[in-house]
């Protein structure tokens, strides 16, 4: 099963890697919007945050990582 958080949107850190590991993903994917719609994005360290979580029990696809529009 492959999961796709792209673009990634701001999520509950409390909560959205253990929603994700609920369905057992065998790859996620993970990526900003590329297209600049201002979307509420995660801060960069929020992200890489989850993506930590998330590769203790999946293999994890970084696409376009940067930071959030809102940080620069």
């Amino acid at each position: 099963l492959l999961v796709c958080v792209e673009p990634i949107l701001d999520f509950d850190e409390r909560f959205f890697a253990e929603d994700i590991k609920f369905i057992h993903p065998k790859v996620v994917v993970v990526g900003y919007d590329n297209y600049h719609w201002q979307l509420p994005e995660p801060a960069l360290a929020k992200t890489e945050a989850l993506i930590s979580e998330l590769e203790k029990f999946t293999k994890v696809v970084r696409k376009s990582l940067r930071k959030a529009w809102w940080e620069k």
